[in-house]
Protein backbone atom coordinates (compact mmCIF):
# COMPACT_ATOMS: atom_id res chain seq x y z
CA UNK A 1 0.00 0.00 0.00
CA UNK A 2 1.06 3.58 -0.53
CA UNK A 3 2.22 5.57 2.48
CA UNK A 4 -0.35 7.55 4.43
CA UNK A 5 0.03 9.42 7.70
CA UNK A 6 -1.84 7.78 10.59
CA UNK A 7 -3.88 10.05 12.89
CA UNK A 8 -4.85 9.89 16.56
CA UNK A 9 -8.47 9.24 15.63
CA UNK A 10 -7.40 6.28 13.49
CA UNK A 11 -5.32 4.85 16.36
CA UNK A 12 -8.44 5.07 18.55
CA UNK A 13 -10.42 3.28 15.83
CA UNK A 14 -7.77 0.52 15.59
CA UNK A 15 -7.99 0.04 19.35
CA UNK A 16 -11.80 -0.04 19.31
CA UNK A 17 -11.98 -2.54 16.45
CA UNK A 18 -9.35 -4.81 18.07
CA UNK A 19 -11.27 -4.82 21.36
CA UNK A 20 -14.37 -5.78 19.37
CA UNK A 21 -12.50 -8.84 18.10
CA UNK A 22 -11.70 -7.81 14.53
CA UNK A 23 -8.65 -9.40 12.95
CA UNK A 24 -5.64 -7.41 11.80
CA UNK A 25 -6.52 -8.14 8.17
CA UNK A 26 -10.07 -6.86 8.66
CA UNK A 27 -8.87 -3.65 10.37
CA UNK A 28 -6.26 -3.11 7.64
CA UNK A 29 -8.86 -3.48 4.91
CA UNK A 30 -11.41 -1.19 6.58
CA UNK A 31 -9.03 1.64 7.53
CA UNK A 32 -6.70 1.40 4.53
CA UNK A 33 -3.47 0.83 6.48
CA UNK A 34 -0.86 -1.85 5.90
CA UNK A 35 -1.18 -4.87 8.21
CA UNK A 36 2.34 -4.24 9.49
CA UNK A 37 1.32 -0.72 10.53
CA UNK A 38 -1.82 -1.99 12.28
CA UNK A 39 0.17 -4.74 14.03
CA UNK A 40 2.82 -2.25 15.18
CA UNK A 41 0.27 0.03 16.84
CA UNK A 42 -1.63 -2.90 18.36
CA UNK A 43 1.58 -4.10 20.03
CA UNK A 44 1.98 -0.72 21.72
CA UNK A 45 -1.72 -0.64 22.70
CA UNK A 46 -1.66 -4.17 24.14
CA UNK A 47 1.63 -3.72 26.00
CA UNK A 48 0.51 -0.36 27.46
CA UNK A 49 -3.26 -0.69 28.15
CA UNK A 50 -3.25 2.36 30.43
CA UNK A 51 -1.64 4.59 27.79
CA UNK A 52 -3.78 7.42 26.38
CA UNK A 53 -4.57 7.30 22.68
CA UNK A 54 -2.86 10.65 22.07
CA UNK A 55 0.40 9.31 23.58
CA UNK A 56 0.65 6.06 21.62
CA UNK A 57 2.45 7.68 18.68
CA UNK A 58 4.97 9.28 21.03
CA UNK A 59 6.00 5.85 22.39
CA UNK A 60 7.12 4.61 19.00
CA UNK A 61 10.79 5.06 18.14
CA UNK A 62 10.03 6.45 14.72
CA UNK A 63 7.06 7.81 12.80
CA UNK A 64 5.91 6.65 9.41
CA UNK A 65 7.77 8.65 6.78
CA UNK A 66 7.17 8.97 3.08
CA UNK A 67 8.75 6.07 1.26
CA UNK A 68 11.58 6.93 -1.13
CA UNK A 69 10.65 7.06 -4.82
CA UNK A 70 13.83 5.51 -6.27
CA UNK A 71 11.94 2.36 -7.30
CA UNK A 72 9.25 4.40 -9.02
CA UNK A 73 11.93 6.33 -10.92
CA UNK A 74 13.50 3.06 -12.10
CA UNK A 75 10.18 1.86 -13.50
CA UNK A 76 9.50 5.20 -15.22
CA UNK A 77 12.12 4.30 -17.84
CA UNK A 78 10.04 1.25 -18.84
CA UNK A 79 6.57 2.83 -18.70
CA UNK A 80 5.78 2.20 -22.39
CA UNK A 81 6.85 -1.41 -22.17
CA UNK A 82 4.92 -2.04 -18.95
CA UNK A 83 1.81 -0.53 -20.54
CA UNK A 84 2.17 -2.85 -23.53
CA UNK A 85 2.63 -5.94 -21.34
CA UNK A 86 -0.51 -5.23 -19.32
CA UNK A 87 -2.89 -3.72 -21.90
CA UNK A 88 -1.84 -5.71 -24.96
CA UNK A 89 -1.07 -2.62 -27.07
CA UNK A 90 1.61 -2.77 -29.77
CA UNK A 91 4.82 -1.08 -28.56
CA UNK A 92 8.28 -0.26 -29.90
CA UNK A 93 11.14 -2.01 -28.14
CA UNK A 94 14.88 -1.60 -28.39
CA UNK A 95 16.62 -4.81 -29.46
CA UNK A 96 20.37 -5.29 -29.43
CA UNK A 97 21.94 -7.38 -32.23
CA UNK A 98 24.49 -9.60 -30.51
CA UNK A 99 26.54 -10.13 -33.69
CA UNK A 100 26.89 -6.49 -34.69
CA UNK A 101 26.41 -4.84 -31.31
CA UNK A 102 23.99 -2.36 -32.91
CA UNK A 103 20.58 -1.36 -31.57
CA UNK A 104 17.55 -1.69 -33.80
CA UNK A 105 13.88 -0.86 -33.25
CA UNK A 106 11.48 -3.78 -33.29
CA UNK A 107 7.70 -3.63 -33.24
CA UNK A 108 6.38 -6.36 -30.97
CA UNK A 109 2.97 -7.26 -29.69
CA UNK A 110 2.69 -8.37 -26.11
CA UNK A 111 -0.63 -9.03 -24.62
CA UNK A 112 -2.79 -8.91 -21.54
CA UNK A 113 -0.34 -10.26 -18.99
CA UNK A 114 -1.34 -10.37 -15.36
CA UNK A 115 0.47 -7.94 -13.08
CA UNK A 116 2.60 -10.69 -11.54
CA UNK A 117 3.68 -11.94 -14.98
CA UNK A 118 4.40 -8.43 -16.25
CA UNK A 119 6.52 -7.81 -13.13
CA UNK A 120 8.56 -10.97 -13.72
CA UNK A 121 9.12 -10.10 -17.41
CA UNK A 122 10.39 -6.62 -16.57
CA UNK A 123 12.73 -7.98 -13.89
CA UNK A 124 14.19 -10.67 -16.20
CA UNK A 125 14.61 -8.41 -19.24
CA UNK A 126 16.25 -5.56 -17.37
CA UNK A 127 18.11 -7.43 -14.59
CA UNK A 128 15.94 -6.01 -11.81
CA UNK A 129 15.44 -9.27 -9.90
CA UNK A 130 16.07 -8.62 -6.22
CA UNK A 131 16.29 -4.87 -6.80
CA UNK A 132 12.55 -4.22 -7.09
CA UNK A 133 9.60 -5.50 -5.07
CA UNK A 134 6.25 -6.59 -6.47
CA UNK A 135 4.52 -4.05 -4.15
CA UNK A 136 6.51 -1.20 -5.73
CA UNK A 137 5.55 -2.48 -9.18
CA UNK A 138 1.83 -2.64 -8.29
CA UNK A 139 2.03 0.85 -6.78
CA UNK A 140 3.59 2.20 -9.98
CA UNK A 141 0.89 0.59 -12.14
CA UNK A 142 -1.85 1.97 -9.91
CA UNK A 143 -0.39 5.49 -9.73
CA UNK A 144 -0.06 5.65 -13.52
CA UNK A 145 -3.54 4.25 -14.11
CA UNK A 146 -2.28 1.40 -16.28
CA UNK A 147 -5.10 -1.10 -16.63
CA UNK A 148 -6.38 -3.84 -18.87
CA UNK A 149 -9.54 -2.69 -20.63
CA UNK A 150 -10.85 -6.19 -21.21
CA UNK A 151 -14.27 -6.93 -19.67
CA UNK A 152 -14.24 -8.03 -16.05
CA UNK A 153 -16.55 -10.50 -14.42
CA UNK A 154 -18.69 -9.20 -11.59
CA UNK A 155 -18.69 -11.16 -8.35
CA UNK A 156 -21.59 -10.55 -5.98
CA UNK A 157 -20.46 -10.84 -2.37
CA UNK A 158 -23.10 -11.71 0.22
CA UNK A 159 -22.66 -10.90 3.90
CA UNK A 160 -23.82 -12.37 7.19
CA UNK A 161 -27.13 -11.24 8.75
CA UNK A 162 -26.80 -8.05 10.79
CA UNK A 163 -23.28 -7.37 9.58
CA UNK A 164 -23.74 -4.43 7.20
CA UNK A 165 -25.92 -1.44 6.33
CA UNK A 166 -25.27 0.42 3.09
CA UNK A 167 -26.39 4.07 3.02
CA UNK A 168 -26.71 6.75 0.36
CA UNK A 169 -28.25 10.17 -0.35
CA UNK A 170 -30.00 11.04 -3.58
CA UNK A 171 -31.99 13.94 -4.99
CA UNK A 172 -35.57 12.87 -5.72
CA UNK A 173 -37.51 16.02 -6.67
CA UNK A 174 -39.30 19.11 -5.33
CA UNK A 175 -41.97 19.68 -2.68
CA UNK A 176 -43.65 22.77 -1.26
CA UNK A 177 -42.46 23.55 2.26
CA UNK A 178 -45.46 25.05 4.15
CA UNK A 179 -43.15 26.61 6.76
CA UNK A 180 -41.43 28.76 4.11
CA UNK A 181 -44.21 28.70 1.51
CA UNK A 182 -41.88 27.82 -1.36
CA UNK A 183 -40.70 24.86 -3.38
CA UNK A 184 -37.61 23.14 -2.05
CA UNK A 185 -35.35 20.32 -3.22
CA UNK A 186 -36.04 16.99 -1.51
CA UNK A 187 -33.33 14.38 -0.84
CA UNK A 188 -33.81 10.76 0.14
CA UNK A 189 -31.68 9.17 2.86
CA UNK A 190 -31.60 5.42 2.15
CA UNK A 191 -30.25 2.75 4.48
CA UNK A 192 -30.40 -0.83 3.21
CA UNK A 193 -29.53 -3.92 5.23
CA UNK A 194 -27.22 -5.90 2.93
CA UNK A 195 -28.47 -9.33 3.99
CA UNK A 196 -32.28 -8.98 3.98
CA UNK A 197 -32.46 -5.96 1.59
CA UNK A 198 -34.99 -4.35 3.96
CA UNK A 199 -34.57 -0.59 3.79
CA UNK A 200 -35.15 2.62 5.71
CA UNK A 201 -36.05 5.68 3.62
CA UNK A 202 -36.39 9.26 4.89
CA UNK A 203 -37.09 12.35 2.79
CA UNK A 204 -35.29 15.49 3.98
CA UNK A 205 -34.72 19.06 2.82
CA UNK A 206 -31.06 19.25 3.89
CA UNK A 207 -27.89 17.22 3.47
CA UNK A 208 -25.93 18.91 6.27
CA UNK A 209 -24.18 16.85 8.93
CA UNK A 210 -26.88 17.42 11.57
CA UNK A 211 -29.58 16.08 9.26
CA UNK A 212 -27.28 13.25 8.17
CA UNK A 213 -26.63 12.08 11.73
CA UNK A 214 -30.27 12.49 12.77
CA UNK A 215 -31.31 10.26 9.86
CA UNK A 216 -28.90 7.60 11.17
CA UNK A 217 -30.46 7.82 14.63
CA UNK A 218 -33.96 7.53 13.13
CA UNK A 219 -32.80 4.55 11.04
CA UNK A 220 -31.41 2.69 14.06
CA UNK A 221 -34.66 3.27 15.96
CA UNK A 222 -36.67 2.08 12.94
CA UNK A 223 -34.68 -1.15 12.61
CA UNK A 224 -34.68 -1.63 16.37
CA UNK A 225 -30.95 -2.33 16.39
CA UNK A 226 -27.59 -1.65 14.77
CA UNK A 227 -25.54 -3.57 12.23
CA UNK A 228 -21.83 -4.11 12.76
CA UNK A 229 -20.68 -1.97 9.80
CA UNK A 230 -21.99 1.01 7.83
CA UNK A 231 -20.90 1.14 4.20
CA UNK A 232 -21.15 4.76 3.07
CA UNK A 233 -20.28 6.98 0.15
CA UNK A 234 -17.82 9.88 0.46
CA UNK A 235 -20.54 12.36 1.42
CA UNK A 236 -19.28 15.64 2.89
CA UNK A 237 -21.75 15.20 5.75
CA UNK A 238 -19.83 12.14 6.91
CA UNK A 239 -16.42 12.22 5.20
CA UNK A 240 -14.47 15.49 5.37
CA UNK A 241 -11.74 14.36 2.96
CA UNK A 242 -12.32 11.41 0.62
CA UNK A 243 -9.11 9.46 0.18
CA UNK A 244 -8.23 5.91 -0.87
CA UNK A 245 -5.97 5.31 2.12
CA UNK A 246 -6.91 7.87 4.74
CA UNK A 247 -10.47 9.26 4.57
CA UNK A 248 -11.09 12.00 7.16
CA UNK A 249 -14.34 11.24 8.98
CA UNK A 250 -16.46 14.06 10.39
CA UNK A 251 -15.90 14.19 14.17
CA UNK A 252 -19.59 14.29 15.10
CA UNK A 253 -20.30 11.39 12.75
CA UNK A 254 -17.41 9.32 14.14
CA UNK A 255 -18.61 10.04 17.66
CA UNK A 256 -22.12 8.90 16.76
CA UNK A 257 -20.71 5.66 15.34
CA UNK A 258 -18.77 5.01 18.53
CA UNK A 259 -21.88 5.71 20.65
CA UNK A 260 -23.85 3.03 18.78
CA UNK A 261 -20.91 0.63 18.49
CA UNK A 262 -20.95 0.61 14.68
CA UNK A 263 -17.90 0.73 12.39
CA UNK A 264 -17.69 3.08 9.42
CA UNK A 265 -16.40 1.73 6.13
CA UNK A 266 -16.12 4.51 3.48
CA UNK A 267 -16.20 3.40 -0.14
CA UNK A 268 -13.44 4.19 -2.58
CA UNK A 269 -13.79 7.46 -4.48
CA UNK A 270 -15.93 7.13 -7.63
CA UNK A 271 -16.59 3.43 -6.93
CA UNK A 272 -20.38 2.98 -6.68
CA UNK A 273 -20.05 -0.81 -6.95
CA UNK A 274 -18.58 -0.83 -3.45
CA UNK A 275 -22.15 -0.31 -2.21
CA UNK A 276 -24.06 -1.70 -5.14
CA UNK A 277 -27.03 -2.87 -3.05
CA UNK A 278 -28.12 0.62 -1.98
CA UNK A 279 -27.10 2.14 -5.33
CA UNK A 280 -29.75 0.01 -7.00
CA UNK A 281 -32.31 1.22 -4.45
CA UNK A 282 -31.74 4.86 -5.48
CA UNK A 283 -33.62 4.38 -8.75
CA UNK A 284 -36.44 2.51 -6.99
CA UNK A 285 -36.93 5.16 -4.28
CA UNK A 286 -36.75 8.06 -6.74
CA UNK A 287 -39.43 6.44 -8.89
CA UNK A 288 -41.63 5.80 -5.86
CA UNK A 289 -41.33 9.46 -4.82
CA UNK A 290 -42.44 10.57 -8.30
CA UNK A 291 -45.47 8.29 -8.01
CA UNK A 292 -46.42 9.81 -4.64
CA UNK A 293 -46.24 13.33 -6.08
CA UNK A 294 -48.19 12.30 -9.20
CA UNK A 295 -50.99 10.90 -7.03
CA UNK A 296 -51.02 13.90 -4.65
CA UNK A 297 -49.19 17.02 -5.97
CA UNK A 298 -49.82 18.82 -2.64
CA UNK A 299 -48.30 16.06 -0.51
CA UNK A 300 -46.14 17.26 2.42
CA UNK A 301 -42.76 15.81 3.33
CA UNK A 302 -44.20 14.33 6.53
CA UNK A 303 -46.93 12.55 4.56
CA UNK A 304 -44.38 11.33 2.02
CA UNK A 305 -42.22 9.89 4.81
CA UNK A 306 -45.19 8.06 6.29
CA UNK A 307 -46.18 6.54 2.93
CA UNK A 308 -42.65 5.51 1.94
CA UNK A 309 -42.27 3.52 5.19
CA UNK A 310 -45.57 1.76 4.51
CA UNK A 311 -44.36 1.01 0.98
CA UNK A 312 -41.05 -0.41 2.30
CA UNK A 313 -42.80 -2.89 4.61
CA UNK A 314 -46.12 -3.73 2.95
CA UNK A 315 -45.38 -3.48 -0.78
CA UNK A 316 -41.65 -3.69 -1.57
CA UNK A 317 -40.95 -5.72 1.56
CA UNK A 318 -43.48 -8.44 0.68
CA UNK A 319 -42.31 -9.04 -2.90
CA UNK A 320 -39.57 -11.53 -3.73
CA UNK A 321 -36.26 -9.75 -4.29
CA UNK A 322 -34.74 -10.21 -7.73
CA UNK A 323 -31.37 -11.29 -6.33
CA UNK A 324 -32.17 -13.15 -3.11
CA UNK A 325 -35.57 -14.45 -4.27
CA UNK A 326 -36.90 -13.83 -0.77
CA UNK A 327 -39.23 -11.27 0.79
CA UNK A 328 -37.00 -8.53 2.35
CA UNK A 329 -39.31 -7.60 5.25
CA UNK A 330 -40.04 -11.23 6.16
CA UNK A 331 -36.31 -12.11 6.16
CA UNK A 332 -35.63 -9.00 8.26
CA UNK A 333 -38.24 -9.87 10.91
CA UNK A 334 -37.40 -13.57 11.17
CA UNK A 335 -33.61 -13.66 10.72
CA UNK A 336 -31.87 -10.30 10.75
CA UNK A 337 -33.63 -8.15 13.34
CA UNK A 338 -33.16 -10.61 16.24
CA UNK A 339 -29.36 -10.60 15.82
CA UNK A 340 -28.84 -6.85 15.34
CA UNK A 341 -26.81 -5.17 18.07
CA UNK A 342 -28.98 -3.68 20.78
CA UNK A 343 -29.52 0.06 20.89
CA UNK A 344 -27.75 1.94 23.72
CA UNK A 345 -29.89 3.02 26.66
CA UNK A 346 -29.48 6.71 25.81
CA UNK A 347 -30.04 8.17 22.37
CA UNK A 348 -27.08 10.04 20.90
CA UNK A 349 -27.15 13.83 21.27
CA UNK A 350 -25.92 15.51 18.11
CA UNK A 351 -22.89 17.68 18.82
CA UNK A 352 -21.37 20.52 16.84
CA UNK A 353 -17.60 20.62 16.39
CA UNK A 354 -16.00 24.04 15.95
CA UNK A 355 -12.44 25.34 15.61
CA UNK A 356 -11.59 28.34 17.82
CA UNK A 357 -8.58 30.46 18.75
CA UNK A 358 -7.86 31.43 22.35
CA UNK A 359 -7.63 35.24 22.28
CA UNK A 360 -5.34 37.42 24.44
CA UNK A 361 -8.20 38.11 26.85
CA UNK A 362 -8.36 34.36 27.70
CA UNK A 363 -11.64 33.80 25.82
CA UNK A 364 -12.75 31.80 22.80
CA UNK A 365 -15.78 32.77 20.72
CA UNK A 366 -18.25 30.03 19.77
CA UNK A 367 -21.79 30.57 18.43
CA UNK A 368 -21.67 34.24 19.53
CA UNK A 369 -20.82 33.29 23.13
CA UNK A 370 -17.49 33.68 24.94
CA UNK A 371 -15.88 31.03 27.17
CA UNK A 372 -12.79 31.55 29.32
CA UNK A 373 -9.61 29.52 28.94
CA UNK A 374 -6.38 29.24 30.99
CA UNK A 375 -3.54 31.55 29.96
CA UNK A 376 -1.36 28.64 28.77
CA UNK A 377 -3.57 28.27 25.69
CA UNK A 378 -3.52 31.89 24.51
CA UNK A 379 -2.92 32.00 20.75
CA UNK A 380 -3.51 28.26 20.29
CA UNK A 381 -6.15 26.57 18.16
CA UNK A 382 -8.63 24.34 19.99
CA UNK A 383 -11.49 22.05 18.98
CA UNK A 384 -14.82 22.83 20.63
CA UNK A 385 -17.62 20.31 21.03
CA UNK A 386 -20.98 22.02 21.55
CA UNK A 387 -23.98 20.12 22.87
CA UNK A 388 -27.36 21.36 24.07
CA UNK A 389 -26.12 22.60 27.44
CA UNK A 390 -22.38 21.88 27.59
CA UNK A 391 -19.26 23.06 25.77
CA UNK A 392 -16.17 20.82 25.84
CA UNK A 393 -12.83 22.20 24.66
CA UNK A 394 -10.03 19.94 23.36
CA UNK A 395 -6.39 20.58 22.55
CA UNK A 396 -4.32 17.84 20.88
CA UNK A 397 -7.24 15.41 21.29
CA UNK A 398 -7.34 15.93 25.10
CA UNK A 399 -10.15 17.57 27.07
CA UNK A 400 -8.75 20.74 28.68
CA UNK A 401 -11.87 22.73 29.65
CA UNK A 402 -15.61 22.30 30.03
CA UNK A 403 -18.33 24.95 30.44
CA UNK A 404 -22.09 25.03 30.65
CA UNK A 405 -23.79 27.11 27.95
CA UNK A 406 -24.62 30.50 29.56
CA UNK A 407 -27.92 32.33 29.35
CA UNK A 408 -26.01 35.49 28.50
CA UNK A 409 -23.07 36.01 26.17
CA UNK A 410 -20.18 34.98 28.42
CA UNK A 411 -19.14 32.12 30.69
CA UNK A 412 -16.18 32.87 32.97
CA UNK A 413 -14.16 30.68 35.29
CA UNK A 414 -12.13 32.97 37.56
CA UNK A 415 -9.56 30.19 38.03
CA UNK A 416 -8.53 30.77 34.40
CA UNK A 417 -7.18 34.20 35.41
CA UNK A 418 -4.11 34.38 37.72
CA UNK A 419 -4.53 36.43 40.89
CA UNK A 420 -1.86 38.93 39.89
CA UNK A 421 -3.74 39.97 36.74
CA UNK A 422 -5.34 42.97 38.44
CA UNK A 423 -1.81 44.31 38.93
CA UNK A 424 -1.02 44.16 35.21
CA UNK A 425 -2.60 47.44 34.20
CA UNK A 426 0.80 48.86 33.32
CA UNK A 427 1.80 46.17 30.81
CA UNK A 428 0.64 44.76 27.51
CA UNK A 429 -2.76 45.49 26.00
CA UNK A 430 -4.26 47.05 29.20
CA UNK A 431 -1.47 49.66 29.27
CA UNK A 432 -1.93 50.35 25.54
CA UNK A 433 -5.67 50.95 25.99
CA UNK A 434 -5.11 53.28 28.98
CA UNK A 435 -2.55 55.24 26.96
CA UNK A 436 -5.01 55.66 24.06
CA UNK A 437 -7.77 56.71 26.48
CA UNK A 438 -5.51 59.32 28.15
CA UNK A 439 -4.82 60.90 24.74
CA UNK A 440 -8.57 61.47 24.33
CA UNK A 441 -9.55 62.61 27.83
CA UNK A 442 -8.39 62.29 31.42
CA UNK A 443 -11.86 61.30 32.60
CA UNK A 444 -12.07 58.74 29.82
CA UNK A 445 -8.76 57.25 31.00
CA UNK A 446 -10.25 57.06 34.51
CA UNK A 447 -13.24 55.19 33.07
CA UNK A 448 -11.02 52.65 31.23
CA UNK A 449 -8.92 52.21 34.38
CA UNK A 450 -12.08 51.48 36.36
CA UNK A 451 -13.21 48.84 33.85
CA UNK A 452 -9.83 47.08 33.85
CA UNK A 453 -9.11 47.35 37.58
CA UNK A 454 -10.95 44.22 38.84
CA UNK A 455 -8.99 42.10 36.35
CA UNK A 456 -6.69 43.41 33.67
CA UNK A 457 -7.96 40.92 31.07
CA UNK A 458 -11.45 39.77 32.00
CA UNK A 459 -12.99 43.06 30.76
CA UNK A 460 -10.44 43.66 28.01
CA UNK A 461 -12.93 43.40 25.15
CA UNK A 462 -15.29 45.86 26.82
CA UNK A 463 -12.45 48.37 27.20
CA UNK A 464 -11.43 47.83 23.56
CA UNK A 465 -15.00 48.51 22.48
CA UNK A 466 -15.13 51.81 24.41
CA UNK A 467 -11.79 53.01 23.02
CA UNK A 468 -12.81 52.19 19.44
CA UNK A 469 -16.12 54.01 19.96
CA UNK A 470 -14.50 57.11 21.46
CA UNK A 471 -12.35 57.66 18.36
CA UNK A 472 -15.48 58.49 16.34
CA UNK A 473 -16.57 61.52 18.44
CA UNK A 474 -15.10 64.89 19.50
CA UNK A 475 -12.96 64.83 22.63
CA UNK A 476 -15.23 67.33 24.41
CA UNK A 477 -18.24 65.05 24.13
CA UNK A 478 -16.21 62.00 25.27
CA UNK A 479 -15.12 64.02 28.32
CA UNK A 480 -18.74 64.83 29.23
CA UNK A 481 -19.89 61.25 28.58
CA UNK A 482 -17.05 59.83 30.71
CA UNK A 483 -18.00 62.06 33.66
CA UNK A 484 -21.62 60.96 33.40
CA UNK A 485 -20.66 57.28 33.19
CA UNK A 486 -18.30 57.50 36.18
CA UNK A 487 -20.90 59.30 38.27
CA UNK A 488 -24.11 57.41 37.44
CA UNK A 489 -23.22 53.94 36.08
CA UNK A 490 -21.22 51.33 38.05
CA UNK A 491 -20.96 49.10 34.94
CA UNK A 492 -20.41 50.58 31.49
CA UNK A 493 -20.72 48.69 28.20
CA UNK A 494 -20.08 50.08 24.70
CA UNK A 495 -23.81 50.18 23.93
CA UNK A 496 -24.57 52.19 27.09
CA UNK A 497 -21.60 54.51 26.54
CA UNK A 498 -22.76 55.21 22.97
CA UNK A 499 -26.21 56.11 24.30
CA UNK A 500 -24.67 58.58 26.80
CA UNK A 501 -22.54 60.15 24.05
CA UNK A 502 -25.53 60.62 21.75
CA UNK A 503 -27.57 62.28 24.53
CA UNK A 504 -24.79 64.81 25.20
CA UNK A 505 -24.36 65.41 21.48
CA UNK A 506 -28.10 65.98 21.06
CA UNK A 507 -28.17 68.38 24.02
CA UNK A 508 -25.27 70.44 22.61
CA UNK A 509 -26.89 70.63 19.17
CA UNK A 510 -30.18 71.72 20.71
CA UNK A 511 -28.45 74.47 22.72
CA UNK A 512 -26.80 75.83 19.60
CA UNK A 513 -30.14 76.02 17.82
CA UNK A 514 -31.75 77.90 20.72
CA UNK A 515 -29.21 80.71 20.62
CA UNK A 516 -30.61 84.00 19.26
CA UNK A 517 -29.16 85.67 16.22
CA UNK A 518 -27.28 88.81 17.52
CA UNK A 519 -25.95 91.64 15.35
CA UNK A 520 -22.29 92.61 15.39
CA UNK A 521 -23.07 95.92 17.15
CA UNK A 522 -24.93 94.15 19.97
CA UNK A 523 -22.30 91.46 20.38
CA UNK A 524 -19.78 94.18 21.22
CA UNK A 525 -21.60 94.80 24.51
CA UNK A 526 -21.58 91.11 25.56
CA UNK A 527 -19.30 90.29 28.53
CA UNK A 528 -18.34 87.09 30.33
CA UNK A 529 -19.69 86.45 33.84
CA UNK A 530 -16.25 87.10 35.32
CA UNK A 531 -16.47 90.73 34.12
CA UNK A 532 -19.32 91.46 36.54
CA UNK A 533 -17.74 89.84 39.60
CA UNK A 534 -14.94 92.39 39.92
Amino acid sequence: MGYNQITTMDISEIKRRAEHGESISSISKSLGYDRKTVRKYLRVIQSNPELKTSSIKKTLNRKLNGRPKEKQNILEAFKEEITGLITGHVVNSDNTNNSTGQNSKQTISSGNLKLKSAFEVICLKHELTGKLSYSSFKRYVRNNNIRNNSPKATCRIEVEPGSQIQIDYCKVGLLTDPAQDRRKTVYAFIGTLSYSRHKYVEFVYSQNKESFIQSHINMFNYFGGVAVTIKLDNLKSGIIKPDLYNPKINRAYAEMAEHYGVFLDPCRVASPKDKGIVERDVQTVREEFKKLVAINPLITIAEANSKIKTWATEIYGTKKHGTTHQEPYLVFKKIEQPILQRLPEEEYQIAQWKVAIVHPDHYIQVNKKAYSMPGDFIGKEVMVKVKHNTVSIYHNEELVKQHTVPLGNRQTDMNDFPEEMHHRLDTGMPFYLRKQAAAISLDFERLIHKILSPNAYINLRRAQGLVSLAKNYPKEIIELASKTALKNHPTVYPKLFKSIIEKHQQRINQTKQEKLNISEETSGFIRDMDYFTH
